[in-house]
């Protein structure tokens, strides 16, 4: 073999293993790849799952819960595009009955002017409609999300937000009463009163309103009834000064004999 040759069959060589090296590192290069795609839309999955399975009940209207379980069975569709396994085309078909489930009927906690249980459960649900909100502001900036059906569903979002400070409010008027009394605490379960017959467009507060109005009124009561032993209680002060007033006016004698 001559120089010629053997330097053509070391570059034809070269050129071999570079193309190998090539298509090697191409390969793992689109497994990388796919496999960040995966874990990226499996994150997506796992934060709408959230969302639609922490929120309360209360808060899970039909268009909020349509737009998740879409958003859900589209993420789904791409998962198996890239990983056609037996449990992810489980997981679309779960996610797809989702959607013709019914709403479930959720009552008022009878007895109770709150929707939530305390201030660590009223936190974390409005930390959970922070995270919707910001959620459908990122669908509506990537263009999955059309403007009217962002107007609607974030108005609702906005409008449980509310509904949860208002609860927060009457957290505090709680505490209030507890340590002040009823008279200090009055105003502020009014002005919450208020904000909820504002909400209350669709009458769905009614049990709410219902369970506060008898407390108002419990408290209403209490504040007359002192009201009224204190100006019984100045009535007989003043009384008795009067009385001791007469007793030792000059001119004025008696005989104790």
């Amino acid at each position: 073999m001559t120089p010629t040759e053997t330097g053509l069959v070391i570059v034809a060589v070269v050129v071999l293993m570079a193309i190998i090296a090539f298509t090697v590192q191409s390969i793992e290069n689109q497994r990388r790849e796919r496999r960040m795609r995966l874990l990226l839309l499996k994150d997506q999955v796992r934060r709408a799952d959230h969302l639609l399975h922490s929120l309360p009940d209360h808060y899970i209207t039909r268009e909020i819960r349509d737009l998740l379980v879409r958003y859900l069975q589209q993420r789904w569709k791409l998962i198996l595009e890239l990983a056609n396994s037996p449990e992810n085309r489980q997981k679309l078909e779960d996610a797809k009955a989702l959607g013709s489930q019914p709403l479930p009927v959720v009552e008022h906690p009878e007895g109770s002017m709150t929707l939530h249980t305390d201030r660590n459960h009223a936190e974390r649900t409005a930390a959970l409609l922070r995270e919707l909100f910001q959620f459908l502001s990122e669908l509506k900036a990537g263009k999955l999300l059309s403007s009217i059906q962002a107007a609607e569903v974030v108005y609702q979002v906005k409008e449980a937000y509310t509904r949860t400070r208002i609860d927060v409010e009457l957290m505090d008027a709680m505490e209030v009463e507890s340590a002040r009394g009823a008279a200090a605490a009055l105003p502020r379960y009014r002005t919450a009163c208020a904000k909820l017959q504002q909400l209350n467009q669709t009458q769905q507060l009614d049990r709410q309103l219902y369970e506060l109005g008898v407390h108002l009124d419990r408290l209403q009561e209490q504040v007359n009834a002192d009201r009224a032993a204190r100006e019984e209680e100045e009535r007989r002060r003043r009384a008795e000064e009067a009385e001791q007033d007469d007793r030792f006016a000059p001119g004025v004698f008696t005989d104790y004999r």
